[in-house]
């Protein structure tokens, strides 16, 4: 496959320039602003604590090249650039010709949930790539039935799910394909799957991270997982475990209802042309490849599900169109197969006619630009300054020793500020977490222990929040600024308030 070194580099060249050129500066919101900063100081992330991420970006913020906010969003960019490279591999390994096979990788870079991942701090772009590196490890194995290559695959296996745990609708499909593609092999040396297995479980070894970081006592530890308990409440995701269904007997009615608001984000992002090809693609590769064809099927539709039961979250959907993608240039290679054949068959002299395989690569090609051309306005977040402004106003605005109680979204940006930036260190931040697993039990139970001695103020997203807060102090307008409702910009605007006690509270 002599033409794999030129097509995968340029798919992530192109790719990687036009992130770059579109990616978010400074400092992010919600979790995108979480992944900013908790890696710099070697805390714990929310649930699931994503060590694997954790500990990469950690080494990739020790890059002198801007901000370590720019640093963090540059290394989604490196990453989803490298997911679209690899991607070119697997689909010119499932047959697709180089150039198909670049346009359909190109074209899903350019498709609006893979670009939005690409330029801003975030886990997912790693999910993306490890994927990407576990189908195309499988298919290398398939061909080679080499020892290295099944080893290789179970450590990215266990670090993709020391990364994220949408790796366990993954894994089970790809191990299936690799153990029908392998069984003589296995049969013959059955030390081989011990082998992968033992690699999986070294990747597995990330999560140690957890612990060890929480008992150094870092700036960011969520809920402070020091015990058995608690580790695996992080781990496990518990805390989020009310809001999906797809363990439920609610789930199927929930992917069934879903379908067609799941049909208008395809076809917004990327035209009814490429989920409707890539479905196309899929069958034909069922047809001619069926045992990896049946697991990418699989891992689309259990992609679906999941992004259907767990509050639609688009960035679940990256995988998903990664297997439209691999579709998508088995289709469209087929369509050139079929043009050449009936131009041969119409003009039975090759020499009199073009090749209809180079006119069918234009043509995917052109089509990639101009869904890129389509999307750029939507995506590019180079003039998003709206953290920075964010941080910027608010640390400016508080007076010295102040408090301020503030909810997820728009607290880890100020967390940024502080513990990264070493900016307002005389600034007490209180996120809701805080006041959880702090056991203050409310908000103005906390407010109570501060709010004498200290300047206290509010923040939050849903202004009926406030409602219990004003039955027991006097909230006055301070600060109005822009935040984020989960997203990484600055999209709404809000009152912080300054709260004061009624008079003879303090004595």
């Amino acid at each position: 496959m002599r033409e794999m070194r030129f097509g995968p580099p340029i798919v992530g060249a192109v790719s990687f320039a036009v992130y770059l050129r579109t990616l978010m500066p400074g400092i992010a919101f919600g979790d995108w602003g979480e992944m900013q900063t908790v890696p710099n100081v070697l805390g714990v992330a929310h649930p699931t604590g994503y060590p694997t991420y954790i500990l990469l970006a950690w080494v990739a913020e020790l890059v002198p090249i801007g901000s370590v906010a720019f640093r963090a969003n540059l290394l989604s960019a490196v990453l989803v650039a490298a997911a679209l490279a690899t991607v070119a591999v697997i689909a010119e390994r499932l047959g697709a010709r180089p150039a198909i096979a670049a346009a359909a990788a190109l074209a899903l870079g350019a498709i609006g949930t893979v670009w939005a991942a690409a330029t801003v701090s975030e886990v997912n772009p790693l999910h993306f790539l490890l994927v990407a590196l576990i189908l195309n490890r499988a298919l290398v194995w398939e061909e080679r039935r080499r020892p290295r290559d099944l080893v290789l695959g179970g450590l990215l296996v266990g670090l993709a799910a020391g990364n994220h745990l949408l790796t366990l609708f993954v894994a089970p499909f790809v191990v299936l394909f690799v153990l029908w593609a392998g069984r003589r092999e296995l049969r013959a040396r059955p030390w081989l799957v011990l082998a992968a297995a033992g690699a999986g479980l070294l990747g597995l070894t990330v999560y140690l991270y957890i612990p060890i970081a929480a008992s150094l006592n870092p700036p960011l530890p969520y809920n402070h997982p020091t015990t058995l308990d608690s580790f695996w409440w992080l781990v496990t995701g518990e805390q989020f475990r009310g809001q999906f269904d797809f363990l439920s007997s609610k789930g199927p009615g929930e992917f069934v209802d879903s379908l067609p608001f799941l049909w208008d984000l395809v076809t917004e992002r990327a035209t009814a042309v490429f989920p409707l090809l890539g479905v196309v693609g899929l069958g034909l590769l069922v047809r001619r490849r069926p045992a990896f064809g049946l697991a990418a099927v699989a891992i689309l539709l259990f992609g679906l599900y999941v992004w259907a039961n767990y509050q639609r979250l688009e960035h679940y959907l990256l995988v998903p169109w990664m297997i439209l993608a691999l579709g998508v240039a088995v289709a469209v290679d087929g369509l050139a197969q079929l043009a050449r054949r009936i131009a041969e068959w119409r003009r039975p002299f090759p020499g009199a006619m073009p090749d209809m395989g180079v006119v069918v690569s234009a043509v995917a090609i052109v089509a990639a630009v101009g869904l890129a051309a389509t999307t750029w306005t939507g995506a590019d977040r180079s003039a998003d300054r709206s953290g920075e402004d964010y941080v910027a106003a608010v640390f400016m605005a508080l007076p010295p020793n102040a408090v301020i109680l503030s909810e997820w979204d728009a607290s880890t940006p100020l967390w940024h500020g502080q513990h990264v930036r070493g900016e307002r260190q005389d600034v007490l931040i209180v996120d809701d977490t805080n006041i959880v697993y702090e056991g203050w039990g409310t908000r103005e139970a906390r407010i109570a222990s501060v709010v004498c001695d200290r300047p206290t103020f509010i923040l939050r997203i849903g202004e009926l929040d406030l409602k219990p807060t004003m039955a027991e102090y006097t909230l006055t307008p301070f600060l109005r600024v822009h935040v984020a409702a989960g997203g990484p910009s600055g999209s709404l605007e809000r009152e912080i308030y300054r709260v004061d006690p009624f008079p003879g509270t303090c004595g």
